[in-house]
């Protein structure tokens, strides 16, 4: 039997509980269908420890059949979900008080086991480790194409649970984001398919624009009403904004009327000209002006009360006043700095819950050298150029010495926290199978280094299949960036792909040393013809695996479905590399044929769950 394939199977075998190793103090849950023990919530337990309770009793029934009574009178066999906070004093132990930030402990006294966490988000955290342990796995949100491949709920009529010892998990990463961005394609329904993984996952914010660019579609307010409470429920922080000073100043505000009275607000631009283009920031040496965005600001924040950070962000490509008052205030960045730190001191005062956060981006990626910004704000770090054939600390390229050089500056001018707003998963890449597990854990681990506070990605549902190992891998990473990859890429491989799943971990292993190297990725250089020869030939034995395997395994469908989405994967590749290698032969007529041929393709594989066209 394949090496990794047993392996697989020994770990699967082992947490679900069908071989159990010597000396190991196995508690029966569930006998011949029937529950031996009861879950307990405190008697005023918040919204999302009663959700995690209701999680907890579905999945043990889905697995068992066998109905988990839920009350809030503790008895010998139970299973107590509790926030910290929530844990009445005769219950705390002392491994259970050291709990701190999203932290959550799994601990077994006598005949009661507790999932408690530092908060109710971290409960229900701790509710589906004690489910993993059982045998449940989520490596991909139930989006319709998965076919429910990306979840395992084992059938059992005898459910044990295996102890090992008290265990305390606790974040690397504060804040752990999902962001929808440009939302090319979201909707009401796959999102709240992502937000039923992300706990899953530990992911704990979503990150949705105000009104992304101003057109209108990918809007919170569309969503807003029916995605808030499966948000709540699952305590996962709500974050609101992007680019957008022109959400609360612009041009067509007061029925058209704004600029007519107040054209001295708006930004001058080189011309001398008041100007009402969006892109334009506000004139910020106007008192006025700047104290009509803040109160507009507070005016909405107060009329969504569901948001826990605002995303304070000049509009994208900004323009900024050149009236001479404004110059003399000093740069973009200096600018960009103050009215940030004026709209924090606001919020503090009025809305102390609501954390501001705010670029460090494009024009003002470096720290100023004049402002000092209020520690009390949350910044976000982008390096949106990056090169991903070398890390962003390695020597090599210089875009990326600069973005690492800024952030360097950022850790000794700033006191607050600091989030890296990555690109791990980046439009620019076309939906190009790009999988960097392991670039991904150097990076983080750097992060981690030198006190990054957060991690984010993008989270397009069009093309999760091509980006879901990235997105898995990820998860964990941001928990703990020393957890072992190869076995997360063979956790996701297994279940994906099930007894092919050798073939998924050579894949993806080949697709990272490819894709960042060979491929139309923004950045990646042209290299020699012959060198190209070499990655295609690594990428047609990929291909030749795939539909071997696809021969074997034709009895399971969705295995095939899979398997498919894979070789579509490693095409694409393939006739991106021909694009590059024909740049490298300065052929223009052939890599403009290339180019439209990769279009077709694309567009001829949409809504597969693999590309966005």
């Amino acid at each position: 039997m394949n090496k990794i394939l047993a392996r697989l199977l020994l770990l699967f075998a082992l947490t679900t509980g069908s071989i159990y190793a010597a000396g190991s103090d196995v508690t029966a849950l569930v006998k011949n269908g029937k529950a031996n023990y009861i879950i307990v919530t405190p008697a005023k337990a918040s919204e999302c420890e009663r959700f995690a309770a209701r999680e907890l009793k579905q999945f043990l029934f889905g697995m068992s059949k066998a109905d988990f009574e839920i009350s809030d009178k503790i008895i010998p066999k139970s299973i107590v979900v509790s926030a910290l906070v929530s844990l009445p004093q005769s219950l705390k132990t002392v491994n259970i008080r050291t709990l701190s930030c999203d932290a959550y402990a799994i601990i077994k006294q006598r005949e009661t086991i507790y999932l408690v966490g530092e908060t109710p988000r971290a409960t229900l955290y701790a509710v589906y480790d004690f489910l993993n342990k059982l045998g449940c796995q989520w490596v991909a949100p139930d989006f319709d194409f998965f076919e429910n491949s990306g979840r395992i709920v084992p059938s059992k009529n005898d459910l044990a649970f295996v102890y090992e010892g008290d265990k305390t998990e606790t974040p690397v990463f504060k804040y752990r984001k999902l962001y929808v961005e440009e939302g090319k394609t979201h909707t009401l329904q796959n999102l709240k398919q992502l937000v039923d993984w992300m706990p899953k996952m530990k992911y704990n914010t979503l990150v949705i624009p105000i009104n992304y660019q101003g057109h209108g579609k990918v809007k919170w307010e569309n969503w807003r009403k029916k995605l808030t409470p499966e948000l709540r429920k699952r305590g996962i922080i709500v974050e609101v904004g992007g680019h957008g000073y022109q959400n609360f100043v612009n041009a067509t505000m007061e029925d058209g009327k704004l600029y007519k009275k107040h054209p001295e607000w708006f930004g001058m631009d080189k011309t001398g000209v008041r100007s009402k283009e969006e892109r334009m920031v506000i004139c910020t040496s106007n008192a006025d002006a700047v104290d009509y965005l803040n109160k507009h600001v507070l005016t909405w924040l107060k009329s969504h009360p569901e948001i826990d950070i605002l995303d304070f962000w000049p509009p994208d490509g900004e323009l900024w006043c050149q009236c001479e008052a404004c110059m003399a205030m000093g740069s973009e960045t200096d600018r960009h700095a103050m009215l940030v730190n004026q709209m924090a001191a606001l919020l503090q005062k009025e809305m102390p819950h609501v954390v501001l956060e705010c670029l460090a981006y494009s024009r003002y990626i470096a720290p100023t050298q004049n402002i000092t910004l209020n520690n009390k704000v949350l910044l976000d770090f982008c390096p949106i150029n990056q090169c991903f054939e070398y890390q962003i600390y390695e020597d090599g390229d210089a875009r990326n010495k600069a973005y690492n050089d800024d952030l360097i500056k950022w850790t000794k001018a700033f006191g607050g926290d600091i989030s890296i707003y990555s690109y791990f998963r980046k439009y620019g890449w076309r939906s190009l199978p790009n999988i960097i597990p392991h670039f991904m854990q150097r990076e983080l681990n750097y992060y981690h280094s030198i006190g990054m506070k957060g991690i984010s990605v993008y989270s397009e549902p069009g093309d999760w299949f091509t980006y879901g190992v990235n997105h898995y891998v990820l998860a964990h990473l941001a928990w703990n960036p020393n957890v072992n990859v190869d076995s997360l890429v063979e956790a996701y491989s297994a279940q994906i792909y099930r007894k092919a799943a050798p073939v998924g971990v050579f894949v993806y292993n080949e697709l990272e040393g490819i894709v960042r190297f060979a491929c139309s990725i923004p950045y990646t250089t042209l290299k020699k013809p012959e060198e190209y020869d070499v990655y295609a030939a690594r990428i047609a034995v990929c291909r030749q695996k795939v539909t071997k395997a696809l021969g074997e395994n034709r009895t399971d469908l969705l295995a095939c479905k899979n398997l498919k989405r894979l070789g579509l994967m490693l095409e694409y590749a393939n006739k991106s590399l021909e694009v590059m290698r024909s740049k490298t032969l300065e052929n223009k007529e052939e890599t403009t044929r290339l180019e439209a041929e990769v279009k077709s393709y694309v567009k001829g594989h949409a809504e597969e769950g693999v590309f966005i066209p």
